[in-house]
């Protein structure tokens, strides 16, 4: 019954996501849903069921249906009445500047524009409209690498608005970048902007000492190893693929590794678990047994504070590392593993891929059809659970050691998915 919720409610947003609603769709659905639920009190035992399994496929298509046209997928901009005009807006950069080859794109959050090409609208009579304030919004720019702007620094930005195009590979694919964007909060974009800082300091306080944190991290990276070298130790470590450069990439990607440079749940598992193997170690030795007092008992014994400091931690790494989809996803169900580990309870992957799901999708249901890196992350995810097990035997005359088989049988089946 759970699987048929959960099946219908991905469903739903799905329909949700090709579909414009209106309330007849939810009317219908709301008929036929009572229709089943009725039928059921009139067969037999087996059919009834199955009837069962229908009635909670359409309420999870309801809730689906019904959380998509709340989406920002069917909600408008605030900045429309600014569209391909150029504005003089105060704003703050609320996430990590994404620095490419050749320039950066920064995530501004506005508060105040001001139309610098002001012209007449129908909504306010054919006046102008000059300035609107009292709201936040974000928007994407990009700039010149230099100079170099941080996460909560407040800019001052001249940019023209634009509506994101589709773009289109060499070999003809189309990728929606409008609802790529839309997956984040952003309606427009902008490029040749004027950025003056304001002031610095405006983010999260977290947030903002995690990327000073690996900001450090990536420098001393640079310092150490050369180039690509570093860049692809900072792919591997905190995913970081952008600052490998296009063309490193797309050999990445023709010889299917590119998952490499994308954390996953092992990537996670392996933070979560030095952070706990250091606190048991810590409070074990002698140098710490003035730490382990009533405090540390009980509720607070070393395992917990360990198991606790390794949640903790997760989380912490997750943020510092940009809360992508992948990671989110890998994170949530590494974090379920440890619960269930300390709990002493069964851990059945695709039950907790199910719940990852459906805990991502409700807070922002256009991951499901608008961003790639969500997509992939799950299908990766179900090959490694339900296809890798039917690959590996296939695999009898590789070695088993250093887990030799199960490499090659789960990089062949994420090669598929990529």
């Amino acid at each position: 019954m759970i699987l048929a919720g959960v099946s219908g409610f991905i469903l739903g947003i799905a329909i949700g996501s090709f579909v414009s609603l209106n309330i007849w769709y939810f009317i219908a659905l709301g008929i036929l849903t009572g229709i089943v639920f009725v039928y059921k009190f009139f067969v037999n035992e087996e059919d009834r069921y199955v009837l069962i399994l229908g009635t909670f496929l359409l309420l999870g298509i309801f809730c689906g249906m019904g959380r998509m046209y709340f989406s920002d997928l069917n909600q408008v901009s605030q900045l429309d009445i600014f569209a391909n005009q150029k504005i003089s807006a105060e704003g703050i950069v609320v996430a990590e500047p994404d620095v490419r080859e050749t320039n950066t794109k920064l995530t501004v959050e506005l508060h105040q524009v001001e139309n610098v090409e002001a012209k007449p609208s129908v909504e306010t009579d054919g006046r102008p409209i000059q300035t609107k304030s009292g709201f936040r919004e974000k928007i994407l720019i990009t700039v010149p690498i230099y100079p170099e702007f941080n996460y909560g620094d407040k800019v001052k930005v001249e940019v023209t608005l634009k509506t994101p195009d589709k773009i289109e590979s060499d070999d003809g694919r189309v990728f929606d970048y409008e609802g790529f964007l839309r997956v984040r909060g952003i309606w427009y974009t902008g490029s040749f902007a004027k950025v003056e800082l304001v002031s610095s300091g405006n983010g999260n306080f977290i947030k903002d000492k995690l990327f000073k944190i690996k900001g450090a991290f990536t420098r001393a990276l640079d310092n150490a190893l050369p180039q690509p070298e570093s860049s692809l130790m900072a792919g591997l470590l905190l995913g970081t693929k952008q600052s490998l450069g296009k063309d490193l990439l797309t050999e990445f990607q023709k010889t299917g590794v590119s998952h490499i440079v994308v954390l996953s749940g092992y990537n996670i598992a392996i933070v979560a678990e030095s952070i706990m193997d250091f606190f048991k170690f810590f409070l074990k030795t002698d140098a710490s047994a003035s730490v382990q007092t009533t405090f540390l008992k009980g509720m607070f014994s070393p395992k917990n504070f360990a198991f606790g400091a390794g949640a903790v931690g997760i989380i912490l790494f997750t943020i510092l590392s940009g809360a992508g989809a992948s990671a989110t996803r890998a994170a949530i169900m590494v974090l379920v593993a440890l619960f269930a580990k300390r709990m002493n309870r069964d851990y059945k992957a695709s039950r907790v891929l199910g719940f990852t799901v459906v805990l991502m999708l409700a807070p922002n249901p256009l991951l499901l059809v608008f961003d790639p890196s969500f997509q992939l992350s799950v299908l990766a995810t179900i090959g490694l659970i339900f296809v890798t097990p039917y690959i590996t035997p296939y695999l009898s005359k590789v070695t088993e050691r250093f887990g030799l088989r199960e490499i090659i049988g789960r990089t062949q089946q994420t090669r598929r998915k990529a």
